[in-house]
């Protein structure tokens, strides 16, 4: 039983994390800010507004693994690692609240949550204060345990100054210090000894991280985080709030559930713990200038801890139809995933065949042997877990997470490769690789920061926007605009965008010869 979760496990975290280019959206933000960073040679914190934990262990997670992995492949298992400390401490954070069968279901539950699927597989900085909440949530459970649980607290706190979360690690300090009045067991010596020294340490590793700041000139601003608390004008204190639905999907229902049956009984470690930290969270988040998805994955902590013990309350009907519902939902999405295929592979739908074709996905009609086999594979080892799976009260939520497990997997199996072709700009990159000399720079104009650095790592030639003097020059157009008019002297040798992609256009002029 423990193996075969520890392998759902697994099955979760790998899929995805490697094989593709820097994605459009977050992946490739974060990835541009890192490899800034290598080609900056200073210190991460000077060169990104995101703090530096994260990019220290992409970092070095890409030099471990440069000898087989490419440079974003490895660093993007940076997220992974964190993630995985993230079940780790949840699950620990639920046994000493709970007990010992609690553990699997917190993680289970964590593992399930929706909005973590997509997050949880991208290069994220956020990632980082994800498992630094979560360390600190186990040290708020374990104070009453013994005085020297405070570490966790206080390296949990050090942690999240560090990935950027100072406001969220003074609120679950603030919380801590709360505690002992309304909870007997965190007024105990052993409880306060443990307190302390996890203040203490937290304290300790913040001054020296200030010191450190100041000494060399970098603006705490930026390095804390701290902008996002800025603006106020433009906040929108609804926003966490309305995407918990989907996001935090099927963790907020058990949750409801495990506050309704501690309703007469709340005053406990397992529901004031949790609950105090997710209230406090909205509460902080309300104030959040620039919301996010990725921010909000700290939010899926408390929640996955309340609905672990939910899920051990909760009726037969409703874990059966929590039960049902994963196998037909899932099922619903695999055979629409193999049809799917089947257009992309086989040209068979032919209506939804040539639909591919104009959504940009490359291939369409080429059979690809591996990505049969891997798919037929996961989908027989789905229809066997089905089989096999016991009862218990895990089930439930073991049948969702390892559907959800199967839908990703499923789906990096069939469609990986031309998702990448789609969303990454690997293919503009090998056209400027074919085009341009390396020995030749490019001017750009109205090309986006982000763009162009993604567009520089992919061709591997060298990038000048403000530089007149280029041989070439690179031009980028939003949907329905113009080409811009280009002095003489230019002529045109190449039009075009990612497979699919009607909002981002590029021209590349090259300097006519006198």
């Amino acid at each position: 039983m423990q193996f075969g979760l520890l392998l759902l496990c697994a099955a979760w975290l790998l899929p995805g994390l490697v094989g593709h280019a820097p994605w459009k959206g977050g992946d490739g933000e974060h990835f541009v800010q890192l490899w800034l960073l290598l080609q900056s040679d200073v210190a991460p914190q000077a060169v990104s507004a995101t703090p530096p934990l994260y990019y220290w262990v992409a970092t070095t997670t890409a030099w471990l693994t440069s000898p087989v992995l490419a440079l974003h492949d490895g660093a993007r298992l940076a997220s992974g690692l964190f993630v995985a400390l993230a079940l780790f401490f949840v699950a620990r954070t639920a046994r000493a609240l709970y007990g010992a069968e609690a553990g699997w279901a917190a993680a289970l539950t964590l593992l399930g949550c929706m909005g973590l699927l997509v997050r949880g597989h991208e290069l994220n900085a956020f990632t980082a204060q994800f498992a630094a909440a979560a360390i600190m949530l186990y040290g708020l459970a374990s104070l009453p345990q013994s005085a020297r649980s405070g570490w966790a607290l206080g390296a949990g706190a050090a942690l999240m100054l560090l990935a950027g979360g100072a406001a969220e690690a003074v609120l679950l300090l603030a919380l801590a210090a709360v505690l002992p009045l309304l909870l007997e067991d965190y007024r105990t010596p052993t409880a306060r000894r443990a307190l302390m020294w996890g203040v203490s340490l937290a304290l300790l590793a913040g001054a020296a991280w200030l010191a450190y700041l100041a000494t060399q000139a970098i603006p705490l601003a930026r390095t804390l985080n701290l902008q996002r608390w800025f603006g106020g004008a433009g906040l929108r204190p609804a926003f966490y709030p309305g995407i918990l639905g989907w996001y935090a999907w099927p963790a907020w229902p058990l949750a409801a559930w495990a506050l309704y049956r501690s309703r007469r009984q709340w005053r406990a470690p397992g529901i004031v713990l949790p609950a105090g930290a997710l209230l406090g969270l909205l509460g902080l988040y309300a104030f959040d200038a620039h919301p996010s998805e990725e921010q909000g994955l700290i939010l899926l902590l408390p929640l996955a801890l309340l609905g672990a013990t939910g899920l051990f309350s909760l009726r037969r009907g409703a874990a059966y139809a929590l039960l049902w519902f994963a196998v037909m939902l899932f099922g619903f999405i695999a055979l629409v995933l193999w049809v799917y295929w089947s257009a992309h592979d086989l040209g068979n739908p032919a209506r939804l065949a040539a639909r591919l074709t104009k959504l940009g996905m490359t291939g369409v009609g080429e059979l690809r042997p591996w990505a049969l086999a891997l798919g037929l594979v996961v989908t027989l080892a789905w229809i066997v877990f089905l089989t096999r799976v016991s009862r218990s009260p895990l089930r439930p939520m073991l049948v969702w997470t390892a559907g959800m497990t199967f839908i990703w997997v499923l789906l990096m199996a069939l469609f990986q490769a031309p998702l990448d072709r789609r969303l990454s700009y690997a293919s503009v990159g090998e056209v400027l690789t074919e085009r341009v000399p390396p020995a030749d720079c490019i001017q750009t104009y109205r090309v986006r920061s982000q763009q162009r650095l993604l567009l520089a790592y992919h061709s591997g030639r060298q990038f000048a926007p403000a530089d007149p003097s280029c041989n070439w020059l690179l031009v980028e157009t939003r949907r329905r605009e113009d080409a811009p008019r280009i002095p003489a002297g230019w002529v045109k040798q190449w039009e075009g965008a990612r497979p699919g992609d009607r909002s981002d256009r590029f021209h590349l002029y090259a300097r006519q010869r006198q």
